[in-house]
This record gives C-alpha cells, structure tokens and sequence, in this order.
C-alpha cells in the first residue's frame, strides 16, 4: 500500500467510510470496520476515546448512552469495564454482543488494507485531551502507519499541537461552522494538509480557493446521490459517507 501522502497525490475521487460502514452495522465496531474493509473502500474515519486506566478505544461520543447499553462518561470507564458493555444491539439485534473496540483492533485489522481518517475531538483546554492524543500518535507509531493516517479535527490549535510533536503526521482542518475564512486561510493557520466542510458549506468561492492552492479535501456527509451530485459539481476528492458501497457504486456509474 502506497503512502497516504502519494495515494492522495494520485487520486481523482475517493470514499471515506464514516465510523466504517455505520449504514450497515452500528458504528465505530470491528463489525463496521470489517464491512468497510470488505466493500472496498480506501479510507475509514474512527473516533478515538482514552479509559480512565490509560487506554484507547474506538467510540465517539463522550458519554456512553447512545451506541451502548452502559451510562456515563467514557472517561470514567476502565477498559475491562467498556468490554463488558453491548455496543451493537441499539443498531439491530444481530449485533447483540459486539463489543467497544480497543484502538490495537482497529489498526490490526486496517493496516495494510486501509487509510485511516482519525478524528480529534476538541480540547477544550483539558489537559487529559492532549495526553490522549499523544498516546495516539505513539500508538500510530509503534504500529507503523503514521505514513498512512489523518488526524482531523475542527479544534485547530489540536491540530498545531500534533504538528508540533510530529512536523511529518498528516492533518485536516475541519471549518468550524460560521468561519468564514477561505480553506488556505485556515490550512495555513494551523498548518494543516487537507480541508474539510459539510456538504451545505460548499461553495463556488471555496471550490476555487482549493484549485488555486491545490489543496487536499474533503466533505461529509454524502448519504444521498444528490449529495453526491453536489459533492461532483464541486471537484471534491474525498466524500465522507455512512453508506460506502452505495456511494462508490453510483460514482462508477457516473463515471461511465
């Protein structure tokens, strides 16, 4: 597998797996990463949690309700207790059992076979959010795939930050909603790789910024084909989806 740094560089258009195939199996579980893996997607957005006894796993909201049976914050969790908890009934019943994924799981089953599109949630200035994210990065490291990883985030001064600590890692500026400043304006603000918006951001002005400073981006969410249409129109590279096979299916189409 070529470097994400090259695979984008050679890249026309390309899909990225939201949580991994979380149309088809509950999110951010070996089950929606798997399903991903298996439709031939190129790219997989994860979110990244830390345990109360120092250890990563793979969730996204901060507290536990939605997309398990436990209640809380994850923070408050050790990881033996996180593995006890049902992720997967709240989506279908024959997902009853899949379990919070730990962080190793998901690169072993990535690596090799997928880039990974890793979100950073904002810091909020809390010390523990940046402990966190260098675990990540040593974690990314020790697994080899730092050459084919994106940290994304819509907390930029994050974004400084993991440049800092590794001036080679890749990262994405998501805008934050009501930021009216051009993507190189934001890219270069926190020396980000790559930009990404939401399909209601996109805009002619945006689209032509892109082209004149050749920037690497991306939106999300394309769920529809009019989203995809919109995403098309626009000359985007990378559509973030919760639905992969569907999306690359009608792109291949559109593409004949």
């Amino acid at each position: 597998m070529i470097t994400l740094k090259d695979f984008v560089r050679e890249e026309k258009f390309f899909v990225i797996a939201h949580r991994g195939d979380s149309g088809s199996a509950p999110e951010n579980t070996l089950a929606a990463i798997n399903l991903a893996i298996a439709s031939g997607v190129k790219m997989i957005e994860i979110d990244v949690q830390l345990t109360s006894d120092k250890q990563l796993v793979v969730f996204h909201d901060s507290v536990l309700g939605r997309t398990s049976n436990g209640h809380g914050f994850v923070k408050n969790f050790t990881l033996e207790q996180l593995l006890k908890l049902d992720a997967g009934s709240w989506f279908n019943s024959s997902f009853a059992g899949e379990k919070i994924p730990m962080l190793l799981d998901v690169l072993n089953a990535a690596r090799g076979r997928v880039y990974l599109n890793i979100e950073i949630k904002p810091a909020a200035n809390d010390p523990s959010s940046y402990e966190s994210i260098e675990m990540l990065i040593k974690a990314i490291e020790d697994f080899g795939m730092a050459a084919f990883v994106v940290f994304a985030s819509f907390d930029h001064a994050v974004l400084k930050h993991i440049k800092e600590i590794k001036r080679y890692l890749h990262t994405c500026a998501l805008n934050v909603p009501g930021d009216s400043r051009l993507p190189s304006e934001i890219v270069n603000a926190c020396g980000a790789d790559a930009y990404g918006c939401s399909v209601q951001e996109l805009t002619e002005k945006r689209a032509e910024n892109i082209r004149r400073h050749r920037i690497p981006w991306g939106v999300y969410t394309v769920n529809t084909n009019e989203d995809l249409a919109i995403t098309l129109k626009y000359g985007v590279q990378a559509a973030v989806t919760n639905f992969p096979s569907a999306v690359m299916k009608e792109y291949s189409r559109r593409e004949k």
